[in-house]
This record gives structure tokens, C-alpha cells and sequence, in this order.
């Protein structure tokens, strides 16, 4: 991966250490100056209200620069895709009486310019009606720009257990780093960043779920110790329904045996013996059976009849199953 062009080799910067030494020890290419940097004059002209811009330590030292913000585009690939409409609102009319307090960080890119860093404060500015915004200019590559944005994005804690999740398995997959690699450029633990990944193993509508708040992402992580996403999307919707502490559902499934789980051997306990899984006899009423019941179902053939197997988390669960299964029909 090639880095800025006045980077030692081998040398990495510090992305986890804070925005200020982010800003200035990512990339010590110089700044592109497009246009003149903003002088008083200039910046009472692009606030709403004929308000200063404010220079932040991220940003103090390196001149902003004023460009139009029509020349500016968003990046699809940065970390966070959520915005709440009522703190874009709240940001704007702020925008409106004191101007822009930060300039947005940008790259050059395709004839006009992308941001790097501060999407909220560009769609917030737009919505305020401002016609220009302060920039900071910098030339980076997309592995920076993609590091600067999970970076600051971490540290102002504006990512979803989803979004943080997803940002780094895009820095082990896209730009090939490891783990340990990952932990280093956005300053977490090496723990944090492999289980906050796992939370991608989960079915979709259980992310859903982390993704709007709905359960937590310690829930998740508990809920992930159970193995078949049936059963998963079953937990967590029991969180929900019951309000449910991680702490619950960390005893729920220390309860619960890992599905699938093929049997010990019978010769004295040899773990060394071939072990075979479970093979559905009848994978689609197996699966009829799941939706129905909500939870993990085992059709088990034999040579005369068979077996039918149910699996529950808890009293409350298996209450529930005998409620559905002992209904009397109209």
C-alpha cells in the first residue's frame, strides 16, 4: 500500500493517537491550495449570519481554504451511512447563527473535490443554505482517506456497532491489513476490533436490530455464542420482547448447548474418531417448522419413524412452545 510521499518507509502514522496528530502526520504531502485561504473577509461571506470560522486544534496550523460547495461531493465508502434528520436540523440552524466552527476535510477527486472528513457538517451547511465552506485540502490515497474517516468517526463516537463493524472488516478485506494492523491505526485493542467485527456473522435482521439500538452491541456479541442463526434471530427478539440485560442473555446461553454440535465418539471418549453432522432428512419441513415455531427444529430419520427435535433457551421459551404446540384449533 503506498502512503504519502513524505513518509518514511515502513513508517505509520499514528491515526489512533488523536485528531490533531491525525491532521498533521497522516499525509505530509503540502496542502493543495485550489483557491486563496480564507482570510476574515472571506469567511463572514460564506456563514450564514456573517459569522467567524472557528479553527479547531484538528485543524490549526494548516490555512482553510474557501471553495463552493457545489464543487464538493460525498464519499460512498466512508464508515458512517446513517444521519439523524433532527441533529442535521439542530446543526444547521447552529450553522445559520455561527457559521461553519470546522472546516471540512477534503481530497481532490474527479475535477472537483471529496470528503474526507465532516459529511455531517457538508450536508448540514448545504441544508442551511451556505453557497461556500471552509476546506482543509489534503492529497490522500484511499486507504488514508478511508483510516482518516473510521478515525474520526470512532472518536467522536458517531458509528453504529454496524458501521464500526463494517469499517473494520473494509480495512482488513479492501486494503489487506490484519487485525492487529487494524487495532493499530484507529488506537483500539486487538479484542475490541475482532469481536466488534463478528458482529457481521449475525443474520441480517439481528444487525438491524444493533443497527437502530433496538439491542445492544453487548447483547449481540452474548448472542452470538449460539451458533444457528434461527436460534439467533430467536434470542434476539426475546431480548427485545422481554427487555432483557446482557447479563440475561449471557446466562441463557451458558444454558443452551452449541446446535449442531456433532456427538463424542463412543469408544471410550475418543475425540479423535470421525464425527458426522447433522444431514436434514427433510430440509424444507425443517425449515416450515422453524418459522412456525420460532425457533430451532431437528427432523431426524431412522429406519422406522423418526424424530422430532426442539431446542430452547429457557422455563419461559419452552412454556412458549407448549402454548403454540398444545393449541386447541377452532
Amino acid at each position: 500500500m503506498t502512503m504519502g510521499s513524505g513518509l518514511k518507509k515502513g513508517a505509520r502514522p499514528a491515526l489512533g493517537r488523536g485528531l490533531s496528530a491525525l491532521v498533521s502526520t497522516a499525509v505530509s504531502t503540502p496542502s493543495i491550495q485550489t483557491r486563496q485561504p480564507a482570510v476574515n473577509a472571506d469567511i463572514r461571506a460564506i456563514t450564514a449570519e456573517s459569522a467567524p470560522v472557528v479553527i479547531t486544534p484538528e485543524t490549526k496550523g494548516e490555512s482553510p481554504t474557501v471553495i463552493n460547495i457545489s464543487e464538493i461531493i460525498a464519499n460512498p465508502g466512508q464508515p458512517r451511512q446513517e444521519f439523524s434528520d433532527h441533529e442535521l436540523n439542530e446543526l444547521s440552524e447552529s450553522i445559520k447563527a455561527l457559521g461553519v466552527l470546522q472546516p471540512i476535510m477534503v481530497r481532490p477527486y474527479a475535477g472537483g473535490y471529496q470528503i474526507v472528513a465532516g459529511e455531517r457538517r457538508f450536508r448540514a451547511a448545504t441544508r442551511a443554505g451556505l453557497s461556500q465552506v471552509p476546506v482543509i485540502i489534503r492529497d490522500l490515497t484511499e486507504r488514508e482517506t478511508f483510516e482518516i474517516a473510521m478515525v474520526e468517526n470512532i472518536q467522536r463516537q458517531s458509528l453504529n456497532p454496524i458501521e464500526e463493524a463494517k469499517g473494520y472488516q473494509r480495512l482488513m478485506d479492501d486494503f489487506s491489513l490484519s487485525v492487529q494492523e487494524v487495532s493499530e491505526r484507529v488506537g483500539k485493542d486487538r479484542a475490541t476490533v475482532a469481536n466488534t467485527a463478528r458482529l457481521l456473522k449475525l443474520p441480517s435482521v439481528v444487525q438491524d436490530m444493533v443497527r437502530d439500538g433496538r439491542i445492544t452491541a453487548g447483547h449481540a456479541k452474548a448472542i452470538l455464542t449460539v451458533k444457528e442463526p434461527v436460534a439467533q434471530i430467536s434470542l434476539a427478539n426475546k431480548v427485545v420482547a422481554e427487555s432483557l440485560s446482557v447479563r440475561a442473555v449471557e446466562a441463557i446461553v451458558s444454558r443452551t448447548v452449541v446446535f449442531d454440535s456433532p456427538k463424542k465418539s463412543s469408544d471410550e471418549g475418543d475425540e479423535s474418531a470421525p464425527k458426522t453432522p447433522h444431514i436434514p432428512a427433510y430440509p424444507e419441513l425443517e425449515e416450515r417448522l422453524r418459522n412456525s415455531l420460532g425457533t430451532k427444529v431437528t427432523v431426524r430419520k431412522a429406519r422406522k419413524g423418526g424424530q422430532v427435535e426442539l431446542h430452547y433457551f429457557s422455563d419461559a421459551e419452552l412454556d412458549r412452545l407448549v402454548q403454540i404446540l398444545t393449541m386447541t384449533r377452532e
